[in-house]
């Protein structure tokens, strides 16, 4: 009998019938006036500020189920857990989340996205202050951070189904990230080509340091690619080390429960990004 795996073909029927990223493209091109872009930019910016401590957290509670991934081609049982070759795959997001290795020093995404957001304040004149009372995140963007924890299982105990389901929330995640920022840039250079040029050429001080204010952006058009690669691998080495006592497709139904809950959520945040 073949091993259970997960294919891409088993995530098409969600992403088929995803409309959360028509929702993004939407909110963009409304956004016309500059208030309304610091918004739209801002609620996106908090709401992906919930993926770092969310997948760090999975990471983490993967890594300790020793007993629950067990290589069964591996006669030394002592040297027979997998759990940590499993948690690997999901923490390659994470490395970059808190210390993007492409710059000469730590930055998380979280202030390289802090950068993107004070250069759009720079590039349309705002103060501080202005800057401030522009950016509006709504209620929306607070219940699709929660759910985002939730989803990756902050602050819960992980039975199984949590703890499988959340691996599949966080592949929905990169690849419906990968094809956001997608979005973003390519309306960003189409529309308001002469923002990117400003932000592409901008420093923005934070911490000591001098940020590049696009850099936020231009690096998540290919590195979400390379994300969801690893979650990919990461949820078929679950199941290909599975000790558990649940029969293989249980588990297989548990990632793909999660994955079609990513694509709830982010739709849901979506559709409420560019409201008044």
């Amino acid at each position: 009998m073949p091993a259970a795996r997960i294919g891409r073909e088993d995530l098409q029927p969600v992403l088929s019938a995803h409309r959360g990223n028509e929702a993004l493209v939407s909110a963009l091109e409304q956004a016309s006036r500059p208030e309304q872009l610091l918004s739209v930019m801002g609620r996106y910016i908090q709401f992906n500020s919930a993926f770092g401590a969310g997948l760090a957290n999975l990471a983490g509670e993967i890594a300790a189920r020793q007993g629950l991934f067990q290589d069964a081609e591996e006669p030394v049982r002592v040297t027979a857990d997998r759990a940590a070759e499993v948690a690997s795959d999901f923490f390659y997001a994470a490395v970059d989340e808190f210390d993007d290795r492409a710059t000469p020093w730590r930055d998380t995404h979280r202030t390289l996205a802090q950068a993107t957001l004070k250069g759009l304040g720079t590039f349309f004149g705002y103060s501080d202050r202005q800057l401030n009372d522009a950016v509006r995140i709504n209620d929306a963007t607070r219940t699709a951070m929660q759910q985002v924890w939730d989803g990756y299982g902050i602050g819960a105990r992980l039975e199984e189904p949590r703890l499988f389901s959340g691996m599949g929330f966080h592949t929905g995640s990169e690849i419906l990230a990968d094809q956001e920022f997608v979005l973003i840039d390519r309306h960003l250079r189409q529309r308001r080509a002469d923002l990117v040029s400003s932000l592409e050429a901008l420093r923005v001080p934070i911490l000591g340091q001098q940020h590049n204010a696009y850099y936020w952006i231009r690096i998540h058009t290919g590195v979400e690619a390379e994300h969801f690669d690893a979650a990919l691998k990461g949820v078929n080495n679950a199941l290909r080390f599975y000790a558990g006592t649940r029969p293989v497709e249980s588990v297989k139904a548990d990632i793909l429960e999660g994955f079609s809950r990513f694509a709830a959520v982010q739709s849901g945040f979506m559709t409420a990004l560019g409201e008044a």
